[in-house]
């Protein structure tokens, strides 16, 4: 395929627009950045540190997944799964599973796609829920943020907290992708404008260091209001840092779970728990899966009809 000068000059534009955007944070500079950040540093644990943990209870990864077979909305099928996993292998994971189709719950683009997200939040909350009544883990790592269950599935959020607290559990969740703005609130105070809409992500590329941290005092934030609190994390050599929300009433172990989720993470990887990419690779339902619960449990008829796409008979 022949590259066209249109292409080639629309993608010239975009990368001025990416720099002009980019320009204020760049001049402002690194150095600058962290001079007004309480930066702190992780600690590789050692393996008898980390077998002390491990008495203390299980870790126990959360993660969800979903798998889309069909057309255009409303004809399809979404197979949503979520799993919980210990690292003790010795000990059975729990998963959940549910089917949906916005055919049968008569539902428009826009709420389908948000039940879809509601039903796998509510089944990763409750095989969260399980496991603490089945493992009694110490810890329990969630793929996501905690705001997720709170707006997704609130009664199962507060059911999920509530058992944390209660059994001394530590509740935390793992963020890959940063979407917050906090940083511009907090460099705002110390005399740095960056504008309102730089995302944490941005200012915090390059600028911490591998095995550092910061807590920052969030200010108009809707994690605040449901105890939930937040640091953000460099667990390798990858120069973005990631998230990880904790609950505000377990602060003082702040220290200790930064130190935990870096032992976990490979030094060159993307900076996520390796436990959790383990729980991630098994929470998947496979196309191969889907197709042949489809082609065994659905209908022919049915599923031409609803769900089979056209472009999957094209000879060329």
């Amino acid at each position: 395929m022949e590259i066209k000068n249109d292409l080639i000059n629309n993608f010239k534009e975009v990368n001025y627009q990416l720099k002009t955007i980019h320009r204020p944070l760049k001049n402002i500079g690194v150095k600058k950045i962290r001079q007004e950040l309480e930066i702190k540093n992780m600690k590789k644990l050692s393996n008898e540190e980390l077998i002390r943990i491990r008495k203390e209870g299980d870790i126990i990864g959360i993660d969800g997944s979903k798998n889309k077979k069909g057309n255009l909305h409303p004809h399809y099928l979404v197979a949503i799964s979520a799993l919980a996993k210990s690292m003790d292998l010795n000990k059975e994971p729990i998963s959940l599973y549910q089917v949906f189709s916005p055919l049968i719950d008569k539902l428009n683009s826009e709420k389908a796609k948000e039940k879809e997200e509601n039903i796998m939040s509510e089944l990763e909350a409750e095989v969260a829920i399980q496991s603490v009544q089945k493992y009694s883990p110490h810890i329990i790592m969630m793929d996501g943020s905690l705001m997720t269950y709170s707006i997704k599935c609130h009664e199962k959020w507060k059911e999920l907290k509530r058992k944390c607290i209660e059994n001394n559990i530590l509740l935390i969740g793992i963020i890959e992708e940063i979407k917050t703005k906090e940083m511009a609130h907090v460099l705002k105070l110390k005399e740095i404008d960056i504008g309102e809409d730089v995302y944490d992500k941005e200012v915090l590329f390059g600028s911490l260091k591998e095995g550092e941290y910061i807590n920052i005092l969030p200010g108009k934030s809707k994690k605040t209001k449901e105890d939930i609190d937040c640091c953000f994390l460099r667990t390798s050599s990858d120069p973005s840092a990631i998230a990880m929300d904790f609950l505000s009433v377990q602060k003082e172990n702040m220290q200790k779970l930064c130190d935990i989720v870096y032992t976990l993470t490979p030094k060159n990887s993307r900076g996520i728990p390796i436990w959790l990419d383990i729980v991630d690779k098994e929470v998947k339902i496979t196309d191969e899966m889907m197709n042949a619960l489809i082609d065994t449990y659905i209908d022919k008829d049915l599923s031409n009809l609803f769900i089979k796409p056209k472009r999957e008979e094209r000879s060329l």
